[in-house]
């Protein structure tokens, strides 16, 4: 089933929120009501061990003055003393009405039973003889039973204060191990439910990042459709409207380079069909003057040749599905037949070319990888000096070859080495050699090689330029 997004991100991210923290605030909630019982508990237990412990003390002080009180007046026959037996015997049985509610188990409440029926008929003795005015009263010794009774019921409850202080500790125990339960399910439930709504608000964005990159590179046929919060979703229709218009002005643009290629190669013919009519004397014999500005026309709309030339290679790259027409071929001749393509312009600048060639038979577009080679050799040519020196290499490693062109002009400025292969990138730095002109060779080259599969980079060198061409060893089919 389709998750249906909220209507817009704020939302989602609110909701995610509630989702992940719902849990951890159960657990809190449960934690404090747990602890909150625990804390009531404690409290009822350690009140009622002190009211018991401090009842169980006055019920044996007011024994003892009791028996002190009851002696002295047999002996010595004051009602003071009488009067402070009273006292005491009232005090007795008010703190043993209130130990007897503070218990609560049997045992302990027949002790206390048995201890109140002892003590009044010792109190019913010590009045027959007040009254009958006897001055031995023997019974007195009963003190000596209460007294026991009385040790008996302090242990009593000093065994029930172990056991309730015992079941408290066993309470608490199971109340951590519960809550420690609890907290190990939900707590990774909490992070799981972060986790999918991360994932849910990290997707729609990935999307987005995807698009904008695909818009930056020039890739305009696949349509942009954001899944995500209703105010994302709009955001990508806006981005899919500037797909569209970003496709609509390539093609304008593509058309317009096409259109004005096509239109420039035609005087340019012209131009150059008569330049080489004056260079070559048909209009009569030229002054050296003559000879050198027919020279600089000559080479100049060579130049303007090349520069047209790619301009209409780069939009038929860019306007056209690359479809290789591969066969095999000896790629020292197509080497050669680059060179010789250039050998007058290698002789003018008196230039040593050193070739090096070790392939022999590989499988190509034969017209893509003599456009690239040209290109490469073309700009070694341009950028090299009189009398400098430019080296083509090949060599093969297990199922790839390589094509090395270099020379020792004055090489490209690190500044403009990240967009070399960039379209009508011009460099701004000292050192512009390989990036005059439209800009566009490099281009051409670098799609013409990844359209067989390869790659093309900039070796460091010390002096120079030097391109490094990898094509992989392609199959007829």
């Amino acid at each position: 089933m389709r998750f249906r997004y909220p209507s817009s991100f704020l939302k989602l991210l609110l909701v995610g929120f509630a989702f992940a923290i719902v849990p951890l605030l159960w657990v809190f909630v449960n934690a404090n009501i747990a602890f909150d019982n625990l804390s009531t508990q404690s409290q009822i237990t350690i009140s009622n061990a002190v009211e018991v412990t401090r009842a169980s003390h006055i019920l044996q002080e007011q024994l003892h003055l009791m028996e002190r009180s009851s002696r002295q007046y047999f002996v010595l026959q004051d009602e003071v003393l009488f009067s402070n037996y009273n006292k005491a015997s009232a005090k007795f049985n008010e703190v043993l009405t209130q130990l007897k509610q503070l218990t609560t188990q049997p045992a302990q409440q027949k002790n206390i039973n048995v201890l109140s029926e002892k003590n009044s008929q010792l109190n019913l003795l010590i009045y027959e003889a007040k009254q009958s005015r006897e001055s031995k009263a023997g019974f007195l010794d009963n003190f000596s039973q209460l007294d026991k009774q009385v040790e008996l019921i302090i242990k009593e409850n000093n065994m029930a204060i172990d056991a309730a202080s015992s079941q408290l500790v066993l309470n608490t125990q199971i109340t951590q191990k519960k809550l420690f339960l609890q907290s190990l399910v939900l707590i990774p439930l909490a992070l799981l439910i972060a986790g999918s709504i991360t994932y849910l608000l990290a997707r729609p964005i990935r999307r987005m990042d995807a698009a904008i990159k695909h818009l930056g590179t020039g890739q305009y046929d696949e349509p942009i459709a954001i899944d995500g919060p209703g105010d994302l979703r709009i955001l990508g229709q806006r981005l899919d409207w500037l797909r569209t218009e970003l496709k609509e002005l390539n093609q304008q643009k593509q058309q317009f380079l096409r259109h004005v290629s096509h239109e420039l190669k035609t005087p340019l013919t012209a131009i150059r069909e008569a330049t080489e009519l004056l260079h070559d004397g048909i209009g009569g014999q030229l002054s050296i003057q003559q000879s050198e500005i027919t020279n600089i026309l000559r080479d100049n709309s060579i130049r303007l040749q090349k520069m047209i030339e790619n301009l209409l290679n780069y939009t038929r790259i860019k306007t056209v599905e690359q479809k290789l027409n591969l066969s095999r071929l000896y790629l020292p001749d197509v080497i050669h037949k680059v060179l010789k393509a250039h050998a007058l312009s290698i002789r003018n600048k008196q230039l040593l070319i050193e070739t090096n060639d070790n392939v022999n038979e590989v499988v190509a577009d034969e017209e893509k990888l003599t456009v690239l080679l040209d290109n490469l050799i073309s700009n070694a040519i341009r950028y090299t000096q009189i009398s400098g020196q430019i080296k083509v290499s090949s060599h093969q490693e297990k199922n790839k070859w390589y094509i090395e062109v270099s020379d020792n002009g004055p090489g490209l400025a690190k500044a403009d080495q990240d967009k070399l292969f960039d379209p009508f990138y011009r460099g701004d730095t000292l050192h512009k050699s390989l990036i005059n002109g439209s800009g566009l060779g490099l281009t051409i080259v670098k799609d013409l090689i990844e359209a067989h599969g390869g790659h093309v980079a900039l070796i460091p060198s010390y002096q120079g330029a030097h391109f490094k061409v990898c094509i992989p060893q392609l199959e007829l089919k």
